[in-house]
């Protein structure tokens, strides 16, 4: 048997989540309906007198929930197919959202069959949407909002699952995106760790910008100061060794530009990393630099990134 990739590992984590919430649902279902028939056994039997207008509404509930229920067991048994069926389609993003479609259309058959079961018309239905819209619309609006920035996040793909990001200013809200859920993306700075990974709400991906450093290399960049009384004769020349002496040592392409003023000298470096390693790539130029320039630790001024 082949060796499941994380990709493929994820699609099997996701699967069983999916068969998890399942099971709950069918759980809570086959457990209203239980209930509800007691109830109405007891008034059947006329062990308690019930309101007449109890008995029709549990009978009305009986309907909705024995509907969900096979609802439910067939999307169990049918769900593994859809996902097998959409494997090879695009991206693991796609394959979650068809997923989730499936399982939404399902329901929707589900409650047309209730519908038409309690002998409501399609001007009925209408009737019934129009309120339900207009009565929780606003309430709800916040859950709207985190579905519809899931979806855009899902077809749009500013960033796809494995990417690292970064969003708005704050390196707080940076790391690998592990997960893009309904309501907040998983992100986690240290992807070979697992407790300290954090939550994004959705919204925020409307109110911030978004930088994706992709999976591969990308450029980073930071600037040291030196005062100018201290530079050495040939200091851009020992500028440019060190470059080729990163490049043999670190095998990273980095790039040194310097610019002054009337105090000191600025070094713009700029280099490419993974977003792993580029905190360990920085502070080994930064110590090459301290080495190979023989400037004292008090004689400049500590690196910052841009």
């Amino acid at each position: 048997m082949g060796k499941k990739t994380p990709r493929s590992g994820f699609m099997y984590v996701k699967s069983k989540l999916v068969h998890k919430s399942l099971n709950t649902f069918f759980l809570f279902f086959v457990l209203m309906i239980i209930i509800a028939l007691l109830i109405i056994a007891v008034d059947e039997r006329q062990l308690f007198d019930f309101p007449e207008v109890v008995t029709g509404t549990l009978s009305a509930l009986v309907i909705i929930f024995v509907s969900y229920a096979l609802a439910t067991l067939f999307t169990k048994l049918t769900v593994n197919t859809i996902l097998h069926y959409f494997k090879e389609m695009g991206d693991i993003e796609e394959r979650i959202l068809m997923g989730k479609i499936y399982v939404w259309f399902v329901y929707l058959l589900a409650t047309l069959v209730i519908f038409s079961q309690l002998g409501i018309d399609v001007n009925n239905i209408a009737i019934f949407l129009g309120l339900i819209t207009t009565g929780f619309a606003f309430a709800i609006r916040d859950i709207i909002l985190s579905y519809f920035i899931w979806f855009i996040l899902l077809t749009k793909k500013p960033f796809k699952i494995g990417d690292y990001i970064r969003v708005g200013e704050d390196d707080s809200l940076e790391g690998q995106v592990k997960h893009i859920g309904l309501f907040y993306v998983v992100v986690t700075p240290t992807p070979e760790t697992y407790d300290d990974y954090f939550k994004i709400p959705n919204k925020v991906f409307l109110e911030k910008p978004i930088k994706n450093y992709g999976r591969g290399k990308f450029r980073n960049e930071f600037e040291m100061y030196f005062e100018i009384e201290e530079l050495q004769v040939n200091f851009p020349a020992k500028v440019e060794a060190l470059k080729e002496k990163v490049w043999s040592n670190l095998d990273v392409d980095v790039s040194f530009f310097l610019g002054a003023d009337s105090e000191g000298v600025k070094i713009t470096v700029q280099y490419k990393s993974t977003f792993e390693r580029r905190e360990q790539v920085r502070h080994q130029i930064t110590s090459m630099m301290l080495n190979d320039l023989k400037l004292l630790d008090d004689q400049y001024l500590f690196p910052h990134t841009i």
